[in-house]
């Protein structure tokens, strides 16, 4: 078979196995994820045409699909999900502690002709207002879509199965991507099937919210910005595809960190060759692209704010975080939360977590040491090196910049979630794109990824 052939027929395959995968984990995991994909669908069963407030409740499809599929809390409940229950069930205080025995949030029975925002989490507001529309809208388009395939059960099920749509995009530019740096057939689809068949990935996929965008976002920045290095896109395509990513989701915003900080390792490779115009250029695009990011947070953030309900600080999810100062004790922790992002993935009940908790730990381990190794051995000034330093210097700073980022703009402070850095994780397997051409590494991350993906379709099958 042709090289080009054989090409497209294995890329072919991984946009098949992210449809298989994804669509058996819709199918399989009925009950809502516990990080707030009530909220999460509620603002996209009401999408294109709403974007919800500060204060707004959540609707009655929302409700009906909640009471009907329950939620899947971790078996040791979060500290929002404990508040929840104290405030359900009239309880008086604010939770600090998680014990074992606290039951799962009590939900009204499914087809109840009586539901009330107020029997719900967060008190039945839609704490998913803070986000922008894009990801909602595209997802509930495509969700009417999918709705009419047979054995689809609601629009819900709709817009979850859109996380195909998502997965696969993102594959498809990270497919050329990798391929633009020199990388394999073979390599492309073991790096790319490494990210698909991750439980973390997976889960985020497979569910009603914006981290299902994670990977196309931090792929549509890292592609823009190597076909501009290389002279073959024009400048102003790094900060369009910045804020493409962007309005997707903001906690994409690490991408185009780890964009901006690459372009400076690259830089500082180069600085001896460098010509003053260049400099210039190189300024101007990376400056552009971090104030079009900072003003598009602080525009949305203001809009959302002055059509509001309530002031952000209130909502539930919110509320429970205040803090009177800055958590400096904490700061130290927050210095490894997002390193790296695959790590403490949640692993539904429907699925054999005795196999994909050690397989997703493995994972995780393989990319922060493949990551590593470029960093300290790769040669000198090579893009690969300077991928790999930027990624580890975004997946640092992530859990500090959200952390002082919640405290400026709403006095909070919590655990930054792993899942935020997934936007991180396109520059990090291009910087290991070296490390695969090695023939017992490959063999070695061919078995962790097969394990994975077997381990996975027979939890589904079963």
């Amino acid at each position: 078979m042709p090289t080009l052939s054989r090409d497209r027929a294995a890329l072919a395959a991984l946009l098949v196995a992210v449809a298989v995968l994804v669509g058996l984990h819709v199918r399989d995991h009925q009950a809502l994820s516990h990080i707030d994909e009530l909220q999460h669908m509620d603002y996209a069963l009401k999408s294109p045409f709403h974007v919800p407030r500060h204060g707004d409740s959540i609707g009655q499809e929302a409700m009906e699909e909640t009471a009907c599929r329950g939620i899947d809390y971790p078996l040791r409940l979060s500290i929002d999900a404990l508040n929840d229950w104290l405030h359900l069930t009239g309880e008086q205080g604010v939770a600090t502690l998680v014990p074992e025995s606290v039951p799962r949030v009590k939900l009204p029975p499914c087809r109840s002709l009586l539901l009330a925002p107020d029997q719900f989490p967060n008190w039945g507001l839609n704490t998913a207002s803070t986000h922008p529309p894009v990801y909602y809208t595209t997802s509930a388009l495509a969700g009417e879509v999918f709705d009419t395939v047979p054995n689809v059960d609601s629009r819900a099920t709709g817009i979850r199965l859109a996380g195909i749509l998502w997965l696969g995009a993102a594959a498809v530019v990270l497919w050329y991507l990798l391929g633009s740096l020199g990388a394999s057939t073979w390599s492309k689809a073991l790096l790319i099937g490494f990210l698909v068949v991750s439980p973390r990935v997976l889960h985020e996929s497979s569910i009603i919210n914006p981290d299902s965008t994670a990977l196309l976002g931090g792929a549509l920045v890292l592609a823009a910005v190597l076909r501009w290095e290389a002279g073959r896109a024009p400048g102003w395509l790094v900060p369009l595809a910045s804020m493409v990513a962007l309005w997707l989701k903001f906690t994409n915003a690490f991408a185009i960190g780890a964009a901006v900080l690459y372009l400076g390792a690259r830089a500082w490779q180069q600085r001896d060759g460098l010509t003053k115009r260049q400099l210039q250029q190189w300024l101007i695009v990376a400056g552009a692209t971090v104030i079009l990011t900072v003003a598009s947070v602080i525009s949305w953030t203001a809009f959302q704010e002055a059509r509001g309900l309530i002031p952000p600080e209130q909502l539930p999810t919110n509320a429970i975080y205040q803090v009177n100062s800055f958590q400096w004790e904490r700061l130290g922790n927050e210095l490894f939360s997002a390193l790296t992002p695959l790590r403490d993935p949640f692993i539904s009940d429907t699925l054999p977590r005795y196999l994909l908790e050690p397989l997703g730990d493995l994972l995780n381990w393989l990319l922060l040491a493949g990551v590593g190794s470029v960093a300290v051995f790769s040669a000198k000034g090579s893009q690969f090196r300077a991928m790999a330093v930027a990624a580890f210097a975004a997946m640092t700073a992530t859990g500090v910049v959200t952390m002082v980022t919640a405290y400026l703009s709403v006095s909070v402070y919590f655990d930054t979630n792993p899942r935020y850095g997934l936007s991180l994780l396109p520059i990090a397997v291009a910087a290991v794109v070296p490390v695969v051409d090695n023939r017992y590494i490959r063999l070695l991350i061919s078995a962790v990824v097969l394990a994975t993906a077997g381990a996975a379709l027979a939890g589904v099958a079963t």
